[in-house]
């Protein structure tokens, strides 16, 4: 089944979910503007020391607000460590190589450290290309490692506008398959979409959603993990 498939049956699926509970308004979709026939392509920057970004995170399913993350760029020899706290609480970083791969991602349940970075920024930056990568990941204290299969596809180039302004993105779709921590989850499904821009060196809105299956669960049983949304409101770069 193709990817664009899944995803409209997982909101088909979820819908009816969504919409049970009196007054619980799920978040509407992300409103941009596609851009054809871009004359320049905005150029990457590289993340440098003392960057700063932060994300307010909204809840998916009834739009409330959950927190807001604060990140700080720091840099060592080999790696771009994003730290991250939330009203003065620390959180787990994201990691990157010092050429943008991402190597630790704390937006999950479970942090995922993996074996192989995976793409942030595509060589390719033309609507429909992906990569398929197949590694393993590890999450924090458990030595063991976990199969993971990401495929990364390029949108479009977007005008998108959010609390920190209006900027040009470049909308990516990540879908993964991967076995995960909890034994008794079967066929765990992810889908990232992120609207990166390369002035400031990181996306400016982002949702994440998943699904999964129990053991001897039929497919229309699917059981929907935490579905949140990230909005930059405030940066520094």
């Amino acid at each position: 089944m193709s990817y664009s498939r899944r995803q409209t049956l997982f909101y088909l699926a979820a819908l009816p979910f969504l919409t049970s509970a009196c007054g619980i308004r799920a978040l509407p979709p992300v409103q941009t503007e596609k851009l054809l026939g871009l004359q320049r392509l905005p150029q990457l920057r590289p993340i440098t020391v003392g960057q700063s970004w932060r994300h307010v995170q909204r809840n998916g399913f009834n739009g409330e607000v959950v927190r807001e993350i604060d990140e700080l760029a720091r840099i060592t020899d080999q790696q771009i460590i994003l730290e991250r706290s939330s009203a003065g609480q620390v959180l787990a970083p994201e990691i990157q190589t010092r050429t943008g791969g991402l190597l630790q991602d704390p937006y999950w349940d479970f942090v995922q450290i993996y074996d192989q970075a995976l793409t942030v920024w595509p060589q390719s930056l033309e609507p429909g290309r992906g990569t398929i990568l197949n590694t393993r990941y590890r999450i924090p204290d458990f030595s063991y490692t976990f199969w993971i299969q990401t495929q990364l596809r390029v949108i479009a180039w977007e005008k998108i506008q959010v609390a920190a302004g209006t900027f040009t993105s470049l909308h990516l779709q990540r879908f993964y398959r991967l076995d995960h921590y909890d034994f008794t989850r079967i066929s765990t499904t992810r889908y990232d979409d992120y609207w990166f821009v390369p002035e400031i060196s990181r996306w400016v809105m982002r949702e994440t959603r998943g699904e999964f299956r129990r053991s001897g669960q039929r497919l229309l049983d699917a059981q929907y993990e935490d579905h949140f949304r990230y909005e930059l409101v405030k940066m520094q770069v």
